[in-house]
């Protein structure tokens, strides 16, 4: 799933959203049918995991003259999967309320010889040339979200947020020296989540952030969505299994680095959880 495909992601989540009220009025009819799952009531929540993550990077970096938009997978070999740790917490602070943060880093690096001239910062990198690339890239989400449907098993909710998102990618070379440069850019967003009790011991839960904005010497694009189905065998502990889809594109004025840059990863997540 990426940018383009944000309507049909916000549609599915709006279709649960439906599904959840409709299911609602018949439920009300019938009190021990609607599934009483912990998750819905907790004002905690943590969970600690892993993502096999598949990405893509593109960028590049400017001192004076447009560099070479390198694909840093294609043209230095980086590995296109990785697996790294993804965490998460949320708490209630109101019925309606929720506040929600999730982080993951992915560090990246590997020598290759060029195939073809390379133009980034203030290296010029001939063809055949020996060169390590690294590209490192850390996320930082925070949301504050409100439940405008609340019911025993459903929530279905708007919020506001940013993705803090820290870039650090550079060349290195044995004869032609180095340039390195990193960015920390905060990427606003607006979210739609959903959350549905499946049974007293499954929950479903989704959420969608998109928002394209422009602020001083930044541009910034976001796209980003995750999924998860959650099981609870005991009171206090859970696992899961999900998927995460998370694209970003910034052009950068700023004297740190002037540039652009392209990053996507999208990958299956597996993690535990306590709530209480």
């Amino acid at each position: 799933m990426r940018i383009q495909e944000f309507p049909r992601a916000v549609a599915v989540v709006v279709a649960i959203g439906l599904i959840s009220l409709a299911r609602s009025a018949a439920a009300e009819q019938c009190n021990e049918c609607i599934p009483d799952h912990p998750l819905m009531s907790d004002a905690w929540y943590f969970s600690a995991g892993a993502i096999y993550a598949e990405s893509n990077v593109t960028a590049n970096l400017n001192r004076g003259i447009v560099g070479t938009l390198i694909d840093f997978e294609d043209d230095f070999g980086l590995a296109k999967d990785d697996t790294v740790g993804l965490f998460d917490a949320r708490w209630h602070f109101t019925r309606r309320w929720q506040l929600e943060v999730e982080y993951f880093k992915l560090d990246r690096s590997n020598e290759k010889q060029t195939q073809r001239v390379i133009d980034w910062g203030n290296l010029n990198i001939p063809i055949n040339s020996v060169a390590t690339a690294t590209f490192n890239f850390e996320d930082f989400r925070v949301s504050v979200g409100y439940a405008f449907f609340r019911s025993k098993d459903k929530e279905v909710g708007l919020g506001l947020g940013a993705h803090v998102a820290r870039l650090e990618a550079g060349l290195s070379t044995r004869n032609l020296g180095s340039d390195f440069a990193s960015q920390t850019a905060p990427l606003p967003f607006i979210t739609l989540y959903a959350r549905v009790a499946l049974a007293d011991r499954w929950l479903l839960n989704m959420r969608v952030d998109r928002l394209s904005l422009s602020t001083g010497n930044i541009d910034g694009d976001v796209f980003s969505s995750g999924v998860d189905l959650i099981y609870q065998p005991w009171r206090h502990f859970s696992v899961g299994l999900g998927y995460r889809d998370t694209s970003f594109q910034v052009a950068s004025t700023k004297e740190d680095w002037q540039g652009k840059a392209q990053i996507q990863t999208s990958g299956p997540t597996l993690f535990i959880a306590t709530s209480f």
